[in-house]
């Protein structure tokens, strides 16, 4: 089975229906060849990559060739998956995860374009020069999530409003971390909260985090949106249902599995819109006149059976912004 087949396969099992295909014209047009670097495997993006290649009528064996890699949360194989790609001499290169699959195709090619989704801050990791004029071969989707996750503190506050100390997971393996960890920092001081912040690498750091912040009493718990914590989300669910610890992520997938709520970008809406990036590129546009574009669509999702189980009433106010209440 093809690389791009087995997306397919992957979006179909995602969205639970077989992804119908875009109306093709008689004229499959120019071939072309993309290639995507990711640090791990995600099912839900990649499913919406499938989605709108095909909605603007790229077909494998037709007019396109698609080629993945992931470093299965293992950075240090990005540096030779990038350039196992370079070689493939694709069109273009989308990246995605954490900011270092775009860093490592960046060191490996100055000229095939690149698309990144997720940088937190492009300009200060020196993915582009700014956000209106990114220069080089370099542009893409930033995920604004060092701003979004004061906003994800400002919402346990409000379900917690006594909350005095919070928990926070950070990811060892995503070097935007610091950026996003001082914004909260300093959310947390104009609120006289008090941070616990526990470095997460995997699961076995994920079980001690939580099963310490369950014998200290912690009041709530906040993980911050940096996508290897997202591909925890299941196990962070259970645990917190097991421990009994409100937390907010900036994942979907965390309330979807049993967490209390988060809070964060449409990820879908993001990956479509790289696509039509990819899509420009394809028809002539330049990267480095392609302006990053931020995130449109944002949605709070709250499992009301999880706040019951907790002994937990969630405030009108958080039920009357909320995009999806989980009964």
């Amino acid at each position: 089975m093809s690389s791009f087949a087995r997306l397919v396969a992957i979006g179909s099992v995602v969205t639970g229906t077989l992804i119908a295909p875009a109306a093709i014209p008689a004229d499959p047009g120019p071939q072309v060849r993309i290639a995507i670097l990711g640090t791990q495997l995600s099912r839900g993006p990649t499913a919406s990559v499938v989605e709108e290649l095909q909605r603007l009528g790229y077909s494998e064996g037709r007019n396109l060739t698609v080629d993945v890699r992931y470093a299965e949360n293992k950075p240090a194989r990005l540096p030779d998956l990038a350039l196992e790609l370079v070689r493939l001499k694709p069109d273009v290169i989308l990246t995605m995860g954490t900011v270092e699959s775009t860093v490592a195709v960046m060191k490996a090619t100055a000229t095939i374009p690149i698309v990144f989704v997720h940088a937190v801050d492009p300009v200060r990791t020196g993915l582009v020069a700014t956000l209106a004029r990114p220069g080089g071969n370099v542009t893409g989707i930033t995920s604004l999530n060092a701003d979004l996750d004061p906003k994800r503190l400002e919402l346990i506050t409000e379900i917690l409003p006594s909350v005095h100390r919070v928990v926070v997971l950070v990811s060892s393996l995503d070097p935007e971390t610091p950026s996003m960890l001082r914004r909260v920092e300093s959310a947390a001081r104009a609120r006289h909260i008090q941070l616990d912040v526990q470095q997460i690498r995997d699961q076995t750091d994920l079980n001690r985090a939580l099963s310490s912040a369950a014998k200290r009493d912690a009041p709530g718990l906040l993980a911050l949106g940096s996508p290897p914590l997202n591909s925890l989300s299941s196990s962070l669910a259970e645990l917190t249902a097991k421990y009994r610890l409100p937390a907010v992520s900036a994942w979907k997938e965390f309330p979807e599995a049993g967490g209390l709520a988060s809070y964060g970008t449409n990820v879908p809406e993001m990956f479509q819109r790289a696509v039509h990036l990819v899509d420009r590129i394809l028809k002539g546009a330049k990267p480095a006149e392609l302006p990053v574009e931020q995130p449109t669509k944002f949605e709070l999702v709250v499992n009301l059976k999880t706040a019951k189980a907790l002994g937990i009433t969630i405030p009108e106010s958080v039920l009357l912004r909320a995009d999806e209440a989980i009964k």
